[in-house]
């Protein structure tokens, strides 16, 4: 059974992750701007940037104007002002982010030259959550009675929750998420090799910068049509 969001659905899509982050780097365009940053015509840009407006990711305005004429519509990335009596609408504006920053990258990768192109993609993940990266997590408080690596666990779930992986913990057999809804899917169907390895450089730079011995073990993609699985070693303290 299908589990992924409307949300999720918006930003698997190359096109409108692109338009998000050209409004996110802080100024309102027009459709035309926009549509000629992107190399497509209007009407399809259009289309995308009403599935941003829907989602809450993107307000549609009038322009202000200090000169007569008819104002043009803008669009402009949603700000905090515009959803702070709304957490709900918060959490999904930094996931937004969050999302914008890692789709760019798994982008970035598709028709270049990478040599190893699983070590290049485990590379990129690891810079995104490393030291000075755009995903890099914030220290989680230690849970009460536990060790490194429960804090490891806990800041690696945090992450996966705001990239709208919709993970499950398992310890069973071996420590593992249970990832249910990934927000890239179409992109890893087609280039598993890049987005699957991605996401576990990505799982190895949340460990690594949180500090501990839990490391990142492997990444099974499509264990179920849209179910895959993070495995992780506990390693030694």
């Amino acid at each position: 059974m299908a589990r992924r969001t409307p949300a999720a659905r918006t930003l698997a899509s190359g096109t409108r992750v692109e338009l998000l982050d050209l409004l996110q780097q802080g100024r309102a365009r027009t459709t035309p701007e926009l549509a000629a940053l992107v190399g497509l015509h209007e009407n399809t840009v259009r289309e995308h940037l009403q599935r941003l407006v829907d989602e809450g990711y993107v307000v549609r305005e009038p322009e202000v104007r200090s000169v007569r004429g008819r104002p043009r519509t803008i669009y402009r990335a949603t700000s905090p002002t515009d959803v702070r009596s709304n957490p709900a609408a918060v959490a999904r504006l930094e996931r937004s982010i969050a999302q914008v920053a890692l789709t760019k990258a798994l982008l970035d990768g598709y028709g270049r030259d990478v040599g190893d192109v699983p070590d290049a993609a485990r590379a990129v993940g690891r810079d995104l959550a490393g030291v000075g990266g755009p995903l890099r997590p914030e220290p989680p408080a230690s849970p009460a009675g536990g060790d490194d690596s429960e804090r490891q666990l806990a800041a690696l779930e945090g992450h996966l929750l705001q990239l709208g992986f919709d993970p499950e913990f398992d310890d069973e057999e071996r420590p593992r998420f249970h990832l249910w809804r990934c927000p890239f899917l179409e992109l890893a169907r087609e280039r598993p090799e890049v987005v699957c390895n991605v996401h576990l450089g990505l799982a190895t730079g949340v460990l690594e910068a949180t500090g501990g011995p839990v490391r990142a073990h492997a990444l099974l993609p499509f264990v179920e049509p849209e179910h895959c699985i993070l495995e992780l070693d506990r390693g030694s303290a």
